[in-house]
């Protein structure tokens, strides 16, 4: 029997996610689950780091923390930051962590969270990177570096920052993030990290679902007007947050097709890149899809494993983060590039607004 899956929609009733949720100073009131497994501190497995092509794997994501105090209603780490904020990621970790990764020919590494400017050995973190030769690089909402004596502190030590920006004003930022000052705060971290280093490579992104596609143009130009040289325009990925609500935030094909090819001409200087929607939909910008410009990377974060915690390292050779080609893919002819679409969006609508090549 074939069964007929309904086509994604935007309804009014989408909007309950955020509407749910009252905006507050912090995310103290958020419940977070307690641990008591134990960590695990023996040496780390042996793991290839060579890739399946012969690849030698050159960047390394950290996870220096697991709180942030901003609540997305998207985030895809809200589960892991549940389950591990009662573990931290300790100066002998990361030092460890960084040694290993630098001995095997890692150039780069790019600190995320949680927010990780809340490390704190944040700055002697980046310097130790520094010392090794990896070139540095953070995922922020901005916390720290909206402070200008932290950012005189840091800054010297970083080569790139993704600022998180979700919108183009406070009223559409704040609803995403689900933080009342997080726009100001963010936008105080970029001013005063290009105050202390003009040159500095500021990158942006900005995460898009249903709640924020209207305003996703002019996100991109607020972001190009900052000095961002990078824009990433993310497609809500289920995972964390970002799966239990994946019905009222996953962007719906048609509209994805719809928006994302008005975006490219409001990226002024910056390069634009969209990641997790399948190239098909990109009509003329798909040279712009994140998955021609991906590049390997080793993960290490906290991990669970029968009867303790462990920080391992996941090495990730290609963009496929939980998508999958679908039969309209299986005809087109750059199913080789594309990953196609999320795999829950496939299991939940009808995929027949893709347009195969060829």
């Amino acid at each position: 029997m074939t069964v007929t899956k309904p086509r994604a929609e935007i309804v009014a009733d989408d909007a309950r996610v955020v509407e749910a949720f009252e905006l507050r100073s912090n995310a103290s009131h958020i419940p977070r689950a307690s641990a008591e497994m134990p960590i695990y501190d023996g040496p780390e497995g042996d793991r290839p780091w060579i890739g399946p092509h012969g690849e030698v794997m050159r960047r390394l994501e950290l996870h220096l923390t697991y709180t942030c105090p901003e609540r997305c209603v998207f985030c895809s780490e809200e589960h892991r930051m549940e389950a591990y904020h009662d573990f931290p990621v300790t100066w002998g970790r990361v030092a460890k962590v960084l040694r290993l990764h630098a001995e095997r020919g890692v150039r780069s590494v790019h600190f995320t969270g949680g927010e990780p400017t809340l490390h704190p050995q944040f700055v002697e973190v980046c310097m130790l990177a520094r010392k090794l030769g990896m070139r540095t690089s953070i995922g922020t909402i901005g916390t720290m570096l909206a402070k200008r004596s932290f950012a005189e502190r840091a800054v010297p030590w970083l080569d790139e920052a993704l600022f998180s920006l979700h919108g183009p004003n406070a009223a559409v930022n704040d609803r995403m993030t689900r933080r009342q000052g997080s726009f100001d705060q963010t936008i105080a971290a970029i001013r005063n990290t290009l105050e202390v280093n003009p040159g500095f490579d500021l990158f942006v992104n900005t995460v898009v679902t249903k709640l924020n596609v209207d305003h996703l143009p002019d996100t991109v130009g607020f972001a190009a007007e900052l000095g961002a040289k990078l824009i990433v325009v993310s497609n809500t990925t289920p995972e964390g947050g970002g799966f239990d609500k994946y019905r009222e935030l996953g962007l719906p094909l048609a509209r994805i097709a719809e928006v994302m090819p008005q975006v490219p001409a409001r990226a002024g200087n910056a390069i634009l890149r969209f990641f997790g929607m399948p190239m098909c939909l990109l009509g003329a910008h798909d040279v712009l899809s994140n998955d021609l410009h991906w590049d390997p990377r080793v993960t290490v974060e906290w991990a669970t494993r029968p009867g303790k915690v462990v920080f391992d390292s996941v090495y990730t050779w290609d963009p496929g983060r939980k998508r999958a080609r679908v039969a309209a893919c299986e005809r087109c002819t750059r199913n080789a590039v594309c990953e196609g679409v999320y795999d829950k969006y496939a299991e939940l609508y009808d995929t027949g607004e893709l347009r195969p090549y060829g």
